[in-house]
Formats: C-alpha cells, structure tokens, sequence
C-alpha cells in the first residue's frame, strides 16, 4: 500500500511544486500566538544498563519567542525514538552534525532524528505544542534531516553512511521512497561513528534540485596524535530528478581534511561551510562556494580562518553568517557579499556563558546547533554544558546583542569524555528557530 502511495505522490503535482507556492496560502504561519518558536532536541538516551529509572528517551523542549526575542518554555515532547547519548569522544556533541531538529519551510511540521533508534519523528507544530504524526524507520545512526516540498531526505552516519528519501503526505505521514538510498562511502564504524569524522549535515539547496551531504573526516594525517583520517574533508553533491530520486552518484569535492561541518545557503544560493579545523593549528574558519548544476563547487573565499576552536555550525540571516565555536565558548561572525564572499567580521562576536557546576567541572558550555529567527533578528544557539539557549540579537551592523540564556534543557555530563557510547542521560543537539 505504502509503494503505490508513493508512486501517486510522486507523479503528482504536488510534488513539484516550487517554495515559493508551498509557503504560501493555505500553508501558512498555524497562528499568531507568538513571535515565533524554537524547537531544540534533548538527544536523550535511556536504554543503557546504568540509566536512572525514570530517564527519559529523546525529547523534544519548544519555547515561544516573544517579538524582543526572549524564550518563554512551552513543553517537552517525546519523539517515540532513542537519542545518541553523550559520545565517548566529545560528551558534550553526540550526534556531531547540523539539523538533526528541522522545521519544514510552511512551518508545519518538525522533523527529528532518533539516532539511538535508527529512526525520524515528525510532529505537527500545534498552538499550545507538538503532535507526533509518524515515526519512521531510517538507516543506522541518523544525524540530520532536511525537506523540500513534499521530499524529506534523511542523513545516516554509521558505516558506509547513506541519505534515504520519503514523500510527506498532508497527514504528517513519511513514505519511504523506492530506490532512493545512496551510499557515501563514509568509513564509520558500523554502529556509531566516531563525531570527530562522520557525516554532519544533509540539506536541499534553495531551489530544490540538488542535495549537498558534507563529510567532516578529520584532520589531515599527523595533525592529532593516533589520529587517522576517514578521507579527505568531502563535499557530496546530488542533483535531484523530478521523480524525486538524487543522481546515481554524487559529485565530489574534496577539502584537503580542513573539516567541512554544518552549512547553510545565502539569499543568492551559494554555499556557506563551516571548516573545523580549516584555519592554522586546528583553528576553526569558514568558506563560500558557488554549485554548478553538476555539483561541482566553484571556490569564492574558500577558507577565511577566525582563530577560534571548532567552528562546527554556520548560520546566515542573507547579510551576516554566523560560527559556533565549540571548544572556544564563542560566536564568530562574517559579512556575507553580493558575490557570496565571507569577510570576518568578529573572530569573538558572541560569548557563551560558562555556568558554574560542581567541582571538577571542565566541559564548559560547548555551543553546538545555531539557527535564526525567520526575519533575521535573533540568532540562538544550543549550548548542552550549561543546559540552555542563549539568545542574541542580530543589529544592522552584524553585531551581536546578549538578550539572555534560558534554561529547560538537560545538561550534558561533566568533562569532555562520557563514559559510554549509547550512554544515559541526554546531550541536546539540533535547534529550528521559526
């Protein structure tokens, strides 16, 4: 039954329509309850033998954003799924990706990745909440999700890695997609990767005829000691049918292991990546690019360095990108030009707080997911150290101004080295700002 669906969907109309008609009309905003919301994934994990009674599984935390932009908590959600858990590696970055939580471009829907369950939740985004519509089986480890009209990609991290396609019917309800699976050849372990190489993020491109993945793969060879690297720093490039289904093979650039991480795209759709360890000495930075409709990449300012540690998440409002900077506690941030280029503006243009904790507490806050308010104003970041969302908004110049960190979601364990994989208790990761 679920093929043939899929088959209509996909012949359908529907399925070919642009963003520009899917965020109008009948789709719009559900309300104008508030501002807008944020939506920030717990990660939670509750299956291993030392878990408290009572933990929970993954979760989803909503806040209403006032019009100043200040959170106010509205609940948590429980997928149906498992989360990863702290990693043994950094036990503040369990999933190590960007948009594990996504909000579909009507803002509908939320999609999550349940990367302990190898499964995706979607809700429908309610007044006062979320309802779970579906929950749909992935491949091992998904780590990030992204959507397009009625086409929702899922990435998964583990082995080889693979993206897997579904069609999104007006239920909330996900069809797997024949045919739709397509291999990176990641190199991960076949159960959980290992954050500092695995595949980070998955997106359609603006328009919706191509899907980037990146593949952080680690630093060169010799750069960290007994460290090796899982491939060169890829970028994988699929170009989309009209069916729906990616090109056989994707086109591939490689970044010469400086750590191609979360993404985003300017107004004018050129890509904007973070590079975690592409500035000198394992320093963090940022580069642009333009996509051929091959999938090759075009370099326009390729690696622009900013001094900071783990840049690993970059966010644009069209006029400023925006860097979390996890080892670093801090926001960089850049000028976006007409051409696409990156100009930094401010290696520190935001500090997370580093709340205090008990002794020996040396995880610090850890800024993972950022996102950005739909009109551009605020920008949050998840930071799973001290539990909260801080909170900043965007001026016309591109600084930044604090508004707040607000509580409400799990802290991740102390230090930087949790004892288990799979282990219990959560590591928030994934943010959808509307």
């Amino acid at each position: 039954m679920k093929n043939l669906i899929t088959r209509t969907l996909l012949s359908s109309a529907m399925l070919l329509v642009t963003y520009a008609t899917f965020v109008t009309g009948t789709n719009a905003h559900p309300g104008n309850f508030a501002a807008g919301f944020v939506f920030v994934g717990t990660n939670h994990n509750n299956t291993h033998p030392t878990a408290p009674s009572g933990e929970p599984a993954n979760q989803v935390v909503m806040y209403n954003r006032a019009a100043d932009g200040r959170l106010s908590l509205v609940g948590t959600f429980d997928t149906g799924g498992q989360g990863s858990g702290p990693a043994v590696r950094f036990a503040g970055d369990g999933l190590g990706s960007a948009h594990s939580v996504e909000l579909s471009h009507n803002r509908r829907w939320l999609f999550v990745t349940n990367a302990g369950s190898n499964n995706v939740t979607v809700f429908r985004v309610k007044r006062h909440g979320l309802q779970r519509t579906d929950l749909e089986a992935t491949g091992v480890f998904p780590n990030s999700v992204t959507q397009h009209g009625h086409l929702v990609y899922v990435l998964n991290s583990a082995g080889e890695g693979s993206i897997t396609g579904y069609v999104l019917d007006n239920r909330g309800d996900l069809t797997p997609i024949p045919g739709s699976t397509r291999r990176l050849h990641a190199n991960q372990n076949p159960v959980r990767p290992d954050v500092l190489f695995n595949p980070a993020q998955v997106s359609f491109t603006p328009d919706g005829q191509q899907l980037v993945v990146t593949i952080k793969d680690g630093p060169a060879a010799g750069a960290l000691p007994n460290v090796t690297p899982t491939g060169s720093g890829r970028i994988l490039v699929f170009n989309v049918e009209r069916n729906g289904l990616p090109s056989i093979y994707p086109t591939q650039t490689n970044l010469n292991n400086l750590g191609p991480f979360g993404f985003s795209f300017d107004r004018f759709g050129h890509l904007l990546v973070s590079l975690f360890v592409g500035g000198p000495n394992l320093t963090g930075s940022a580069g642009s690019f333009r996509i051929t409709q091959s999938g090759g990449l075009i370099p326009i300012t390729p690696n622009v360095p900013n001094t900071q540690i783990d840049t690993c998440w970059l966010e644009n409002n069209g006029r400023y990108a925006f860097g979390a900077n996890y080892s670093s506690g801090t926001i960089s941030s850049y000028r976006i030009g007409y051409d696409g280029s990156l100009k930094l503006l401010a290696a520190v243009a935001g500090i997370t707080d580093d709340l205090p904790g008990p002794p020996g507490k040396v995880q610090g806050s850890t800024p993972l997911d950022i996102g950005i308010s739909t009109n551009g104003r605020f920008l949050y970041n998840v930071l799973p150290g001290s539990g909260a969302i801080a909170g900043w908004r965007i001026n016309s110049d591109g600084s930044l101004t604090k508004i707040g960190e607000f509580g409400g979601l799990p802290d991740a364990v102390n230090g930087d080295m949790a004892p288990f994989e799979f282990g219990p208790g959560g590591s928030p990761a994934g943010i959808a700002v509307d």
